[in-house]
């Protein structure tokens, strides 16, 4: 299995790029709050992460299972800042995954910073 670098090089700059603009808008408006500052960051990660195979759809083979396990990973960490137990952390991976999932329809419908 190989890797896609052209892919992987989109997504990481997207998610970098979207987070340190939702971040940098979270950082104006509400400095001194980190707990939201890391939040709002990693909203803008996950958001960066499932919006790249629509930026550049050619690069990516699955763009499903990237934006799904996104999804999944972003749900995970919510629920890990959050400090919830392991069964509502299950709960929050899976309709993280969900949203993950049905990106391609709602993607376009998100207002950018």
């Amino acid at each position: 299995m190989s890797i896609n670098v052209k892919a992987l090089k989109i997504s990481m700059l997207c998610s970098l790029i979207f987070s340190a603009l939702f971040g940098l808008v979270s950082l104006v408006l509400y400095f001194g709050e980190w707990e939201r500052l890391l939040l709002v960051c990693l909203f803008g990660f996950f958001i960066g992460f499932v919006a790249a195979p629509e930026f550049e759809p050619k690069a990516f083979k699955k763009a499903w299972l990237l934006q799904l396990s996104g999804g999944v990973i972003a749900g995970l960490l919510v629920g890990l800042i959050f400090g919830l137990n392991n069964d509502n952390i299950v709960a929050v991976a899976l309709i993280g995954g969900f949203i993950g999932w049905t990106a391609p329809y709602w993607i376009k419908h998100v207002p950018i910073p």
